[in-house]
């Protein structure tokens, strides 16, 4: 099933370019306008506590895999940290 667009009667289509403040501008609006739907949107994906687990979770691999790789292949740096 095809639709037609058609125009009503007595208008007459934008047929000019768009100017380059013009593009600047719609790229502004837009990034602004879609920086803070990302914003809220991670916003509430990291207020849930299932999210809160799993990053902590990934949190701990990633601190135990890097204990073992300096203590077991570069120990001399565990003994230069200084407390």
């Amino acid at each position: 099933m095809s639709m037609l667009l058609a125009y009503p009667p007595g208008y007459q289509p934008l047929v000019e370019e768009l100017t380059k403040t013009d593009k600047a501008e719609i790229k502004r609006m837009i990034s602004s306008e879609l920086k803070k739907m990302v914003e809220d949107e991670v916003a509430k994906s990291i207020g849930s506590k299932s999210i809160k687990a799993d990053i902590g979770d990934i949190t701990k691999k990633v601190i135990k895999k890097l204990y073992k790789d300096l203590s077991f292949h570069h120990p001399y740096i565990i003994d230069r940290i200084k407390i």
